[in-house]
């Protein structure tokens, strides 16, 4: 039988298995009160995790069985969550959240993003759906980090907005997606590209700078078939 397969069927197991594998391999820094790492059965090597606040939770797996290696977490304020769905398996992907209730969740069998970040700030999400593939080098911000403000009022004009990805999307090398970004489900967004705010429909190919739908009536798989 298939090694991974017997460690999905056999839950005790594939916890102490993880165990074993992870032990010593991670750096673990938390400061603050009712933090909360869930990582059973999370093949984990050479991660990163540092949390400065209160009352955050970190899920590196809500079943199955995931590898994650060199993975940076950091989380900088209270009531913040990151949660890892089941069959994930992802290298050098970095997690950043400043200020409060803010959320990044990966669906199940997320793969890839390599060399990629993932930043939420100001009480904002970042969500994928089920079945995504990401290439390399890719960027995901949920605000500028910074206040743009109004010359004559001083007014701040920059919100952060969530960005929200749907289930099967595949996102290519070298890709910017900012705030408010919408990307529907079995959609594809081209190498180079810059998401800016806006909602895209499914099955669409998605590219440019800014993006635009290039091609809409579009499946994709990951097999060369």
């Amino acid at each position: 039988m298939n090694i991974k397969l017997f460690l999905k069927k056999h839950s005790q197991l594939r916890n102490l298995a993880a165990f074993i594998y992870s032990f010593a391999r991670n750096c673990i820094s938390i400061h603050g009160k009712d933090n909360h790492i869930i990582r059973a059965g999370v093949f984990l090597s050479g991660c990163k995790i540092k949390i400065n606040g209160s009352h955050n939770r970190v899920i590196l797996n809500s079943g199955g069985i995931n590898f994650l290696k060199d993975i940076t977490i950091s989380i900088y304020g209270n009531n913040n969550i990151i949660k890892i769905g089941k069959n994930v398996s992802s290298q050098n992907l970095a997690f950043c959240i400043e200020d409060n209730n803010n959320r990044i969740v990966l669906g199940d069998n997320f793969r890839g993003g390599s060399f990629s970040e993932l930043a939420a700030i100001e009480g904002t999400e970042i969500i994928f759906g089920d079945d995504c593939l990401l290439s390399a080098h890719i960027t995901i911000r949920t605000g500028d980090s910074h206040s743009i403000l109004n010359a004559m009022t001083r007014d701040r004009i920059n919100a952060s907005k969530s960005v929200i990805l749907g289930n099967h999307v595949w996102i290519g090398n070298t890709v910017l997606i900012f705030k408010g970004a919408n990307i529907g489900d079995n959609s594809i967004i081209a190498g180079g590209s810059v998401v800016t705010g806006k909602s895209f429909p499914t099955n669409s190919i998605i590219g440019g700078n800014p993006a635009k739908i290039i091609k809409d009536n579009v499946d994709w798989e990951i097999k060369r078939i």
